[in-house]
């Protein structure tokens, strides 16, 4: 939904104003930052599992560094094919460790086990879709962006569900919200589920659409143009 608007344009204007010039004195390399976003997701599912308002400001956190390491490598020219392929993978495991942590919050919990897990099952695999359809379509040469939760979006949420969970939590110990706690994370969480295969399926489509109409377009096999 942000990808290739005007917010993300603003966004990396302030990160190559600001924050870039920072790292190219510190001497750090786009593989460095890339692994710091890597460490601190890790230390984000940790967080979750402990204290979901910890969790969601470290997600942020390793979001903004996620987005730092590219910034990083076309200020200094170093951008390369490894480098991208490096975030991509580790993008996906960073995802892996914070809901495998946010999962092991609700199981300690008490959660109900077998729904917690086909939630947090959809979740990584709608995840997971998003970006195959995106390198997929890419890899075919069209252009993907479209969806509502790319990982951009998906960061935000979790961050934000789990800073504002506690305060929501709060509510539960009002007479009539007995049934309420952790309940706007979770709501969070449903959301992720359904959203991220949602957008995946209008990636699918979208795709396949361009496809077909490119197809339409080339002239039969033994006929010129």
């Amino acid at each position: 939904m942000l990808k290739g608007t005007y917010v993300e344009k603003q966004y990396y204007k302030v990160l190559q104003t600001f924050l870039v010039p920072i790292l190219v004195r510190c001497k750090l390399r786009p593989n460095q930052v890339s692994a710091l976003g890597f460490g601190l997701s890790v230390a984000a599912g940790l967080a979750f599992l402990v204290q979901p308002f910890w969790g969601g400001v470290l997600v942020l956190l390793a979001g903004l560094v996620d987005t730092l390491d590219g910034s990083l490598a076309r200020s200094t020219g170093q951008a390369r094919n490894a480098g991208a392929f490096l975030d991509s993978v580790l993008d996906r495991y960073s995802e892996f460790f914070i809901y495998l942590g946010i999962w092991g919050y609700f199981w300690r919990k008490g959660a109900s086990e077998p729904v917690l897990s086909l939630l947090m099952l959809c979740i990584l695999f709608g995840s997971l879709m998003v970006s195959y359809t995106r390198a997929r379509a890419e890899g075919l040469g069209q252009k993907c962006l479209v969806g509502l939760l790319q990982r951009g979006e998906r960061v935000i949420l979790l961050g934000l569900g789990g800073i504002a969970n506690p305060a929501f939590n709060k509510l539960s110990r009002l007479p009539f919200s007995a049934s309420a706690e952790d309940a706007f994370l979770m709501v969070i969480l449903f959301v992720l589920a359904v959203g991220t295969n949602l957008t995946a399926l209008w990636r699918f489509w979208h795709v396949l659409k361009a496809l077909y109409l490119e197809s339409a377009s080339e002239p039969a096999p033994g006929i010129k143009p």
